[in-house]
C-alpha cells in the first residue's frame, strides 16, 4: 500500500528499475528534454558555404594548396575565393573557361599559359612575382627542388600555389574521394547536380576531417562537414 494514495502504473514501475540499473553500471541516461537542456541533442549540421573547405576561409597567402581527384573542385575553389585577385593558369590547357566561367571565375582576370613546356619553372616563378593565385595544371612538370624554389618564392611575395598534384609542403590537402554526378540518363547529357567526398588533410586536421560538397544546377556548391577519418586515412599528412 502507498502512502500517497497514487500507484504506479507498470511503465513508470519499468523506467525506475531501468534507471536504477543505468547507475548501477554508470550509464548516463538523458531525456529529450535534457539533451536540449544540457546541449545534448544532435541536430544534422546545415550546408556552409564552399570555404568552410579551407582553414580561415580563405586560400592561404604565402602558400602551397593540393587539390587532388576533381577539376570542378578547383574550378569551384577558385570561384569563391577569387575576388578582386588574378589568377594563372599554367600548364592545364584542358581546364575549360566556360567551365570557370560557371564557376564564377572572373575571366578578364585569369592568365592562361597552356604549355610552359621546358620552362615551367621560369614562368611559374615570373608569374609569382605579380600574381596572387598561380594554378600549377598537370602538365607543369617540376622537379622536387623546383617545387620547394618555388614554394619559397611564393613566401616571398605571399602569393598561392594551388596544384592538382602532390606538392611537397603544402598547407593542407583536399583530396576527392569519390564523385557522382546526376542528371538526365545517370549525366550523360546535361549534368545537374554534383556530390563529392572529400577529405581535407593538416596537421591540423589530426587524422583527416570529412566534408560532403554538394553542387545542384547552377547554385552555388555549398558543404558539410561529417567526420574525421580513420588512423590509415591519417598517414597521408600535407607536406
Amino acid at each position: 500500500m502507498f502512502d500517497s494514495g497514487v500507484v504506479p502504473t507498470a511503465l513508470e514501475r519499468a523506467r525506475a528499475a531501468l534507471q536504477s540499473v543505468e547507475r548501477r553500471v554508470g550509464v548516463e541516461h538523458h531525456t529529450p528534454v535534457e539533451q536540449r537542456e544540457r546541449g545534448l541533442e544532435l541536430t544534422p549540421p546545415s550546408p556552409a558555404p564552399l570555404t568552410e573547405l579551407l582553414p580561415g576561409g580563405d586560400l592561404p597567402t604565402g602558400a602551397a594548396v593540393t587539390v587532388r581527384g576533381s577539376a570542378s573542385l578547383m574550378c569551384w575553389l577558385l570561384g569563391v575565393t577569387q575576388r578582386d585577385r588574378w589568377v594563372a593558369l599554367v600548364g592545364w590547357p584542358e581546364l575549360n573557361p566556360v567551365a570557370l566561367a560557371e564557376a564564377g571565375v572572373d575571366l578578364e582576370r585569369v592568365v592562361v599559359i597552356p604549355e610552359a613546356r621546358g620552362h615551367v619553372a621560369v614562368v611559374l616563378a615570373a608569374l609569382l612575382d605579380g600574381v596572387e593565385i598561380v594554378v600549377a595544371g598537370p602538365r607543369a612538370r617540376l622537379t622536387a627542388s623546383e617545387r620547394r624554389q618555388l614554394l619559397a618564392r611564393a613566401r616571398q611575395r605571399a602569393a598561392t600555389i594551388l596544384s592538382p598534384v602532390s606538392w611537397e609542403g603544402s598547407a593542407f590537402i583536399l583530396d576527392v574521394e569519390q564523385a557522382r554526378w546526376s542528371g538526365p540518363e545517370r549525366g550523360a547529357y546535361w549534368l545537374r547536380e554534383a556530390h563529392l567526398s572529400v577529405v581535407r588533410r593538416s596537421r591540423a586536421d589530426d587524422s583527416g576531417t570529412r566534408f560532403e560538397v554538394t553542387r545542384h544546377d547552377t547554385a552555388a556548391p555549398t558543404t558539410v562537414p561529417t567526420r574525421t577519418t580513420g588512423q590509415a586515412a591519417g598517414r597521408r599528412r600535407a607536406g
